[in-house]
């Protein structure tokens, strides 16, 4: 058999390093598609709430004197012509006001996890389309009011509606009904009711979904965001709103009603941008390698034209020449998939924060290593046609090689 004549044959140190080059562009094809496969999975995965028919009604500036109160101001939301429901709260899913406190166990109190705290009136459950997985939700006779005390949040032990995600952190896999939790010394919380998820505000510290619900009604209007469930179209229902409150509070700065898809679309900013620049320096990356890699063979090619004449003379024809070329380029890229995939596929996720990187699915690794092969035959293409073209009378011009 006769010996291999491109760079799996020669050069040893270049072409291990064209191969590590290739095989970081296969981790960075690996980065990208998940990458892609999160933001996708934030767009469309069930949030816990149903934001379709779902407005925002932002904070409104007023002073203390001309604070109308929580309960006017839900009196006239519900009064707007295709309103189902309205409520007031602390802060909202993917709002940018943000309340966290920290919850440990009394069986485990050096452990604090940062929480996301809503304080819920008694529609807020029903206008977000939050339901319970286990226990129940408040009831009529656990609301108190809030009206900026913190003291009030503190005092006595009242009942908490929390997450799945701090069920399992505080109590692993132990039924969290009935157990205490606490938020500040003293303040002990019962757990009343479990549910799947409320999304955090998109201004609020990274929780990983650790939330709870405390049946707190607010009082005060300008520390209140307001939510309303309509019928009608986003926009219609707007400007509806907007008219209301800006005719029965002339005095107070009002921003427009915003769609809670439209926010939730708003804080997946870094999710976006990590699949941009992933994807964007996937892209430059493979650009360059295969710029370099037919560059390379490009200038091969031309150093070993007589090379390429002899096996000519001897009878090889241009197209074996190309196909042994392209066959080279194949092993080459075998070479550096396989380096690719275990660096990207096992030993990555194994050593990188769990948000930077994780073990891909077996078909975006299938499809990585096809794009390889599929690229790195497209950069052969180029060197494959010069050396089809190198006619086979080259070596009777050399001196050392004349028959």
């Amino acid at each position: 058999m006769s010996p291999p004549f491109l760079l799996l044959g020669r050069h040893h140190a270049g072409t291990w390093l064209i191969a590590v080059q290739l095989a970081i562009g296969v981790v960075l094809c690996l980065q990208a598609w998940q990458a892609l496969v999160d933001l996708q999975a934030a767009r469309t995965s069930p949030d816990g709430i149903d934001d379709t028919g779902l407005l925002l009604v932002p904070w409104m500036q007023m002073t203390p004197a001309s604070d109308p109160g929580v309960d006017d101001v839900l009196h006239r939301l519900r009064s707007v012509p295709g309103v189902l429901s309205a409520t007031a709260a602390n802060q909202v899913p993917y709002g940018t006001n943000a309340w966290s406190v920290h919850a440990w166990t009394p069986a485990r109190p050096a452990e604090r996890n940062v929480v996301s705290v809503f304080l819920a009136d008694e529609h807020f459950s029903k206008t977000l389309g939050i339901t319970t997985m286990r226990g129940r939700d408040f009831l009529p006779g656990e609301f108190r009011d809030y009206a900026g005390d913190q003291a009030d949040l503190h005092a006595g032990l009242g009942p908490a509606v929390i997450s799945s995600a701090l069920a399992t952190r505080l109590y692993g896999d132990v039924d969290p009904l009935g157990r205490t939790l606490l938020i500040a010394p003293g303040a002990h919380l019962r757990v009343v009711g479990v549910i799947k998820r409320v999304p955090p505000p998109a201004s609020a510290p990274d929780a990983r979904d650790l939330a709870m619900m405390l049946p707190v009604r607010m009082v005060r209007a300008g520390d209140a965001q307001f939510l309303v469930r309509h019928a009608g179209t986003s926009d219609d229902m707007a400007a509806r709103i907007r008219s209301v409150l800006s005719a029965a509070y002339p005095a107070v700065v009002t921003a427009d009603p915003v769609d809670m898809a439209a926010l939730r679309d708003v804080s997946l900013h870094a999710p976006r941008l990590r699949a941009g620049w992933s994807v964007g320096a996937c892209i430059a990356w493979w650009v360059s390698a295969l710029g370099l890699l037919m560059l390379g063979g490009q200038r091969w090619v031309q150093e070993h034209a007589q090379e390429f004449s002899l096996r000519r003379a001897a009878g090889a024809t241009g197209r074996q020449l190309a196909r042994r070329l392209r066959l080279e380029y194949l092993w080459l890229a075998c070479a550096a998939g396989l380096l690719g995939l275990a660096c990207g596929g096992w030993l990555l996720p194994r050593i990188a924060p769990a948000w930077l990187a994780s073990t891909p699915s077996m078909g975006s690794m299938l499809a990585v290593a096809a794009w390889v092969a599929l690229a790195v035959q497209l950069a052969a293409a180029w060197p494959a046609y010069l050396a089809r073209r190198i006619p086979p009378h080259l070596v009777s011009r050399s001196p050392s090689v004349r028959l």
